[in-house]
């Protein structure tokens, strides 16, 4: 009875060491993969700081670089919004089709000029190009210091070019001495645009 009872013993012994065998070898199977999983867990950990809080350095660095470009597209849409803005405000040029559309606009702007403005003023608020102002100005000028003159050089007008009244009527100026000299009075009196052309 002795011996049966010691066998059954060491069978039992020898069941559990095989038993601790297979455990230790299976547990030292899984060591890698439980290496890899507490390498995530010392770079989570790291993330903490010392006292236990998120560290949201990293986080805080996104968010900068994004409410940047949100600035920089706030501002963008400010700009264009401006210079939409400032094209709708500007008058669209407007061209004399005819001597007496020229003569009206002259006379608009030379009431602007005498308020105390500036020519460049007056022509930006009617929204017109100083160089035609310039190249048409003859026959606004004509129609004020001579306007018998004017009248006849209308008459044979005959549907001439603006361009070339124009020419004509600068030419009236200066060909005849008295309506010169008149122009002359006239521009130092501030009754015509002292505008510089061909005839001064």
């Amino acid at each position: 009875m002795r011996l049966e009872w010691q066998k059954d013993k060491t069978d039992e012994f020898t069941k559990e060491r095989d038993y601790l065998k297979e455990q230790l070898a299976a547990s030292l199977s899984k060591e890698p993969t439980s290496s890899v999983q507490d390498s995530s867990e010392v770079l989570s950990i790291s993330s903490l700081s010392s006292d236990g809080s998120f560290d949201e350095s990293s986080d805080s660095s996104m968010s900068t670089t994004s409410s940047d470009k949100d600035r920089k597209k706030r501002k963008k849409g400010k700009a264009k919004k401006h210079k939409k803005s400032k094209k709708h405000d500007q008058k669209p040029r407007t061209r004399g089709k005819n001597p007496k559309q020229v003569v009206t606009r002259y006379n608009k702007i030379l009431r602007l000029f005498k308020r105390g403005g500036t020519m460049s003023a007056a022509f930006k608020r009617l929204g017109v190009d100083r160089n035609m102002i310039v190249a048409t100005a003859p026959i606004a000028e004509l129609f004020i210091v001579a306007p018998e003159r004017y009248k006849e050089l209308e008459k044979i007008k005959q549907g001439q070019k603006l361009s070339l009244f124009a020419t004509q009527c600068a030419a009236a100026i200066s060909a005849d001495p008295e309506i010169k000299e008149e122009f002359k009075a006239y521009k130092s009196s501030g009754k015509l645009l002292p505008l510089k052309t061909k005839k001064d």
